[in-house]
């Protein structure tokens, strides 16, 4: 009768284990596409609260994406090695390969301290960097997601960075 509840509870728990291991799989293998071909961006805003970048194309919303900030929180970034996402409008140049795959630098911040919005260093880490904020005050996505901005935005793109 105990060796028949061990095994079933044992049972149970292998089958979470396993209903868990497809869902994080499935979560990450997941296509998103945000972006149609072609399709261009004039404004970029970053809501660091919601952790999102938000694509504009002549003030209509166009692609809504998931992002990772500086590790050090929310606050405002004010002088270099802080760990914080600046805050404020700022023009954006693309970087063609950087440390973390496309880059776009954020204006005076981007030129001075490296802050940048940037892919990953590690590819397959994909969605599951989303899961915490670790940069050192820099914008992440997937690599994926920053190939489809890196294509609809131009040198001078609007970048506006909120709390």
């Amino acid at each position: 009768m105990i060796i028949n509840i061990i095994l079933n509870n044992k049972s149970k728990f292998w089958i979470l284990v396993l209903c868990l291991f497809i869902g994080l799989i499935g979560y990450y293998l997941l296509p998103e596409t945000n972006l149609k071909i072609g399709q261009k961006a004039d404004k970029i805003i970053i809501n660091k609260a919601n952790h999102e970048l938000l694509l504009y194309e002549n003030e209509d919303l166009i692609a809504t994406y998931k992002v990772s900030l500086g590790r050090k929180g929310l606050g405002k970034k004010t002088i270099l090695g802080d760990n914080l996402t600046p805050e404020g409008r700022f023009l954006g140049k693309k970087r063609g390969q950087s440390e973390f795959y496309k880059a776009i630098s954020i204006g005076e911040w981007g030129e001075c301290c490296g802050v940048l919005i940037h892919g990953q260093k590690y590819s397959w880490v994909g969605k599951f960097q989303r899961w915490m904020d670790w940069t050192e005050g820099c914008i992440a996505l997937t690599n994926n997601e920053m190939d489809e901005i890196y294509a609809a935005v131009s040198d001078g793109v609007i970048i506006e960075i909120n709390p």
